[in-house]
């Protein structure tokens, strides 16, 4: 007797290979394969960031921007470092003349991104002063009494008026505009002059989001003052990338950086763009004499100031169809919202435009994209990195096509689909 097993190369041939019983037994074929962590944390036996306690270990809260956009006029903490069991606190003037503004990712951009701020906030929830006491309880008082006046100012919260540039979001970069590609396949013009059919599309946008891990981010850091190393415990999950932009802010070369994970209790990718709360902890425990010092992020902090899902505007899409439904052409223009600082982007940007069609199989496409800053809060990876953005697209875009020819959309799909 022999088993028949559908060909894994091509689902769809029907090509069958013959697996024996002994064979069966050895494969893992139609087995369901238990994950390595589960029974470890099905019991409660996970070992997450903030089960770490450490000897002399000291606790840093922020005092975040209630504006999403205002100038600070004056920050006065002598109040709270006044307050019994306080060790210091942190402003940005104090940490620009120890560091550098973070890298960035982007040709273009020319913005001065420090972890917190300098002279003006640029979005709500953005930290202002870190606070650093004996105790969670004492951070969280001490921070409460921190003063900061600042000055509102107009928020720039739409990425369409930001391209404009009648208010500009960073002055030292001179434009909202941070980088800017035109993606172009195939012969784009061509097709449009046979077509049968050009569907117009003139606005779609996708909203911005945030995902929600069981356990918000958290940074025990320390600033070892006798080897000159930093040590890290904490739930980033992308730590290789982390060290490179704490490295180049800190001043401090790549290998005197060590970041130790454990469980990171849920990321969905937002937990790779933790490294300006990284940067801040170090600091801290630099000042504080080279004590471990641990943040640990409130569910209100990370849905206000985390790092959202990218929010993105398509505008001016033309489609063009042959007689039988078929795209044979798609131009397009696209607005992405990074929010207020370029921390990740634009990375999803150009790996989702170069693999534009995904599953359907028109091949000449033109994709003029731009990313703009605007007084929301930073984006980051979420739930595939732009990947539902894209494909959300492309979905409205087989639907609305769908519609105005009469065709069912289930029907659409398979006459676009890419054929075996």
């Amino acid at each position: 007797m022999s088993y028949r097993v559908p060909s894994q190369a091509s689902p769809d041939r029907k090509e069958e290979i013959f697996v024996s019983p002994e064979s069966a037994e050895k494969s893992w074929v139609g087995k369901a394969l238990p994950r390595k962590e589960e029974n470890r944390l099905l019991r409660g036996r996970g070992k997450f960031a903030d089960d770490i306690k450490l000897r002399d270990m000291a606790y840093l809260r922020f005092v975040r921007s209630p504006y999403a956009h205002a100038r600070i006029i004056n920050i006065d903490t002598s109040a709270a470092e006044a307050l019994a069991g306080v060790v210091c606190a942190l402003t940005g003037k104090e940490i620009v003349p120890q560091t550098q503004p973070f890298i960035e990712i982007g040709p273009d951009s020319k913005v001065r991104d420090y972890p917190l701020a300098v002279s003006k906030v640029r979005y709500q929830g953005e930290p202002v002063v870190a606070v650093v006491a004996e105790s969670a309880s004492i951070a969280d008082d001490a921070a409460e009494l921190v003063q900061v006046e600042y000055e509102s100012l107009e928020p720039l919260l739409d990425a369409e008026h930001a391209l404009e540039d009648k208010s500009i979001l960073h002055e030292e970069a001179g434009t909202n505009k941070i980088w800017n590609g035109v993606f172009e396949y195939g012969d784009v013009e061509k097709p449009f002059q046979d077509a049968a059919s050009v569907v117009h599309i003139d606005r779609l946008h996708f909203h911005r989001f945030s995902s929600t891990p069981l356990e918000n981010n958290v940074v025990i850091g320390e600033w070892n003052h006798k080897d000159d190393h930093i040590y890290y415990s904490c739930n980033n999950s992308f730590p290789s990338f982390a060290i490179q932009f704490l490295s180049a802010h800190l001043n401090v070369h790549i290998d005197r950086i060590r970041v130790q994970t454990s469980d990171i209790g849920g990321s969905f990718g937002i937990k790779i763009t933790n490294y300006p709360q990284m940067a801040v902890v170090a600091l801290a425990s630099k000042k504080a004499g080279g004590r471990p010092i641990k943040w640990v992020e409130t569910r209100s902090e990370h849905m206000t100031s985390s790092a959202h899902g990218n929010e993105r505007t398509f505008r001016d899409t033309s489609v063009a169809l042959d007689k039988n439904g078929v795209i044979t052409a798609i131009t397009s223009r696209h607005i992405d919202d990074c929010g207020a600082y370029p921390r990740y982007e634009p990375l999803g940007c150009v790996i989702w435009s170069q693999v534009f069609p995904g599953v359907y199989r028109f091949k000449n496409a033109r994709i003029d994209f731009s990313q703009t800053v605007t007084n929301k809060c930073p984006v980051g990876p979420n739930r595939g990195y732009s990947r539902m953005q894209h494909l959300w697209f492309l979905e409205r875009v087989i639907d609305i096509c769908a519609h105005e020819l009469g065709i069912p959309a289930d029907e659409m799909r398979l006459r676009n689909y890419i054929r075996p």
